[in-house]
């Protein structure tokens, strides 16, 4: 097909005009059998609107007319024949399927009729509104949407954007220039290629720096525009912001992630039984949940009242900075969050009904990222549960020392020290070296109570306890086994130092007769000694009959002395000193 360009009249000669325009009745001459087999509808109708002639194409549109079916066409009639040069309308009629759209040419001829060219344009009018309607739902659907659209060119520069502009930005401020200078420094430049890309692609994270400097997390899809020639031009797309979203998202994988390490810190509290364990396992298992260095728990002195390392003093470097964090945290109110040394700290303290029991000291590596919120929640949960763990210690030992020590001396108690006796004995064993078992018996006691009273006999029992415990050193044992009888193992002491000793508590008992019942029977002491050479394989049991037989033997003897019984196996007599 030849193309054919529309023809510019302003160009044209007078001439030429004159000679288009020009009238010949030869030029309109038609030939009844060519219209009758056009393929465009040709009706021709008298003055009243009847249809005289009607061909192929336009015989099911006649036939309505003069059913009655298109009242409308006779006022077009009317007015075709009283305009020279015919009218041209856009008339919609009801039909079976549904509505038809035609464009009436109608044309005065002679004769006094019209004809009529009827042309259906219901589907051009349908497509047309159709676009109309598209175009105007996408409008409503990007200015009432949280996404907005945009189109970048070739270059990759936006070249439109939602007139509503995006992230606090105007169209205006975002259109000519690059996505890259909205992307956070922070981000890998490299997801600006969804803004370019020559393939669709669909929901795509994207952070971008809001006006106010704020980030913004952006779902980012996008299709490919070609040309007609197929040639990419440019890509758009929608971006939606979804930073709520993605907060949201985080908020409850930290949580998630919080109950997970504290039900794991909580399980291994729980599955240990002793108290003090517990503690040990609340550090290891917070030092592993949380990928810190250390994790040292202070738990208060029920005697001292002063807080003492009970768990996660592995190193001295760790334990000496965990005391650091504790004097700064014991100088303020709230968690102390600082760096010292090689470390970052976070210290809590621990409470148990209000009242501060302990502390706990987190400490990270100085390369450590800064802890997240929801590591911080963890650490103060961690905290709350080690406040109910060091309560449940502290009253793990106060029951436990009642177990172990006399209720009125606070010495240890028979059961406690045979206890340690026979761990005591078993390592002399092993490590070849002397000891001495020292039984002391009071003289004279019955008379005290029945002459001055049980409190008499009590006050007397806690003075010989003091001369006792300000005899011994902090390796020695001390215990009470009851009534007025006590005993002492000596660490490493031989036959001479025991005897030293011995004299040092005769000569210090001297206090007790004050306490007599009477001047004939003074209050005093009578002890028995029997020593372990470090070559003896002499078994416990044996060991403490020979103290308590000398002891006994020296009661025999007058009372008021101390003797150190014969070797394992001797005959002899225990040698006995005043």
């Amino acid at each position: 097909m030849t193309s054919r360009h529309p023809v510019d009249t302003a160009s044209l000669s007078a001439d030429a005009i004159d000679d288009l325009i020009s009238y010949d009745a030869s030029v309109f001459t038609l030939d009844p059998k060519v219209m009758a087999q056009a393929e465009a509808p040709v009706i021709v109708m008298d003055a009243h609107g009847v249809p005289l002639f009607a061909n192929k194409n336009a015989v099911g549109f006649a036939k309505g007319i003069r059913d009655g079916l298109f009242p409308e066409i006779y006022q077009l009639i009317r007015r075709t024949l009283t305009t020279p040069g015919g009218v041209v309308e856009m008339m919609t009629f009801e039909v079976q399927r549904g509505t038809a759209t035609l464009e009436l040419t109608a044309l005065p001829t002679g004769s006094n009729q019209v004809m009529i060219l009827p042309r259906d344009v219901s589907m051009d009018r349908n497509l047309r509104e159709a676009l109309i309607d598209s175009r105007q739902r996408y409008r409503d659907i990007v200015e009432v949407s949280s996404a907005f659209a945009w189109e970048t060119d070739e270059t990759g520069k936006f070249v439109f954007v939602s007139p509503r502009g995006a992230l606090g930005y105007r169209a205006d401020d975002i259109v000519g220039r690059f996505p890259r200078n909205f992307l956070l420094d922070t981000v890998d430049q490299d997801s600006e290629h969804v803004f370019r890309s020559q393939k669709a692609v669909r929901d795509v994270p994207v952070w971008f720096r809001r006006s106010n400097g704020n980030d913004a997390c952006l779902s980012v899809s996008s299709t490919p525009v070609y040309s007609r020639e197929g040639r990419w031009t440019g890509t758009r797309g929608l971006a939606h912001d979804i930073t709520e979203q993605r907060r949201r998202e985080s908020e409850v994988s930290t949580a998630r992630n919080r109950d997970r390490l504290m039900t794991y810190i909580v399980r291994t509290m729980r599955d240990e039984i002793d108290p003090l364990m517990v503690l040990k396992g609340a550090s290891e298992a917070s030092t592993r949940a949380l990928a810190c260095s250390n994790c040292v728990i202070f738990k208060r002195n029920d005697e001292t009242d002063e807080l003492d390392i009970a768990a996660g003093d592995e190193s001295k470097d760790a334990c000496e900075v965990a005391k650091q964090a504790l004097s700064q945290l014991q100088s303020t109110e709230e968690p102390f969050d600082a760096q010292i040394g090689e470390y970052r700290i976070f210290a809590l303290r621990c409470h148990y009904h209000q009242r501060n029991n302990g502390a706990v000291v987190f400490m990270f590596n100085a390369d450590h990222p800064e802890p997240t919120d929801g590591e911080r929640a963890i650490m103060t949960e961690v905290s709350d549960q080690v406040g109910i763990a060091i309560e449940q210690a502290i009253q793990h030992e106060r029951i436990l020392t009642l177990s172990r020590t006399d209720g009125m001396t606070g010495l240890l108690n028979r059961r406690a020290f045979f206890e340690e006796l026979k761990r005591r004995h078993s390592r002399l064993q092993r490590a070849a070296e002397p000891a001495s078992l020292m039984y002391v018996d009071m003289d004279n006691f019955k008379l005290v109570n029945d002459i001055h009273g049980h409190q008499t006999g009590d006050e007397a029992i806690l003075a010989l306890t003091h001369v006792l415990q300000d005899n011994v050193r902090p390796a020695d044992l001390v215990a009470r086994l009851g009534g007025d009888e006590f005993v002492l193992w000596l660490e490493g002491a031989d036959v001479n130092a025991a005897s030293r000793r011995a004299k040092v508590l005769m000569k210090e008992s001297a206090i007790l007769t004050k306490y007599s019942g009477d001047k004939e029977h003074p209050l005093g002491i009578s002890v028995g000694i029997a020593v372990h050479e470090p070559s003896s394989k002499e078994e416990l049991q044996h060991l403490v009959q020979r103290a308590d037989q000398t002891m006994y033997q020296v009661k025999k003897h007058g009372k008021g002395r101390f003797g150190i019984a014969a070797a394992p196996g001797s005959e002899d007599p225990a040698k006995i000193e005043d």
